[in-house]
């Protein structure tokens, strides 16, 4: 199996290097590097797309939207549709089931994709760990975001917005499986997702969506 390229180790490194900077606190003195993300959500890295946070706008119905935007950018790929089938192989690997992450499964589901999602922590951690009625803001209120998922009037606070969104999990039948993806590799046309825990998963393509 080829090692994985230096680019590879590095778009994987600025992401985890960005998650743990943006959930202890703004960096210090320095500018923190972003992965180099396309308006379409593709990178440098072929094959992996990147949605959420790590587009560097880390609003909520952005995050919808740019889970939403990156799978319609796999859909347009010219090669995409010629992708061999293999029952071994999943379309998408969602990496994090967050709001983009959830956006990005529900619009797979519905253009008929094989898809997994994995998630280190639980589902929709972040705002999981938000106090206890804290205020949230939809903002652009006039914005409407790409794909399946709305933010209706219990949005507005944190247990309305959970609710919310764990009813959209259920009816779209996203299953988020627990792990913790360690190395991405690729072999010709597709991408290994090793878990710490050693086990592989196959994908044509990577969502980032942590």
């Amino acid at each position: 199996m080829r090692r994985a390229t230096r680019t590879e180790h590095l778009m994987i490194g600025l992401i985890r290097r960005y998650a743990r900077w943006l959930h202890t606190g703004w960096p210090a003195g320095t500018v923190e590097r972003l992965p180099d993300v396309r308006e379409d959500g593709s990178t440098n890295v072929p094959g992996i797309l990147v949605a959420g946070d790590l587009t560097g706008v880390p609003l909520l119905k952005f995050a919808a939207d740019t889970g939403a935007r990156a799978v319609e950018t796999i859909l347009a790929e010219p090669g995409f549709a010629g992708r061999p089938r293999d029952e071994a192989i999943v379309d998408v690997l969602i990496i994090g089931a967050g709001v983009a992450g959830i956006a990005a499964a529900a619009r797979a589901r519905r253009a008929d994709l094989r898809i997994e999602i994995v998630e280190a922590s639980e589902p929709l951690s972040t705002i999981v760990n938000f106090p206890r009625g804290k205020p949230i803001f939809t903002y652009p209120t006039d914005m409407t975001p790409r794909g399946d998922l709305r933010f209706d009037e219990r949005s507005d606070v944190r247990e309305g917005l959970i609710d919310m969104l764990l009813e959209f999990i259920a009816e779209h039948g996203i299953t988020p499986r627990h792990g913790r993806v360690e190395r991405l590799s690729r072999r010709r046309d597709v991408i290994d997702a090793t878990l710490v825990d050693g086990t592989v998963i196959r994908a044509h393509r990577v969502i980032v969506a942590i």
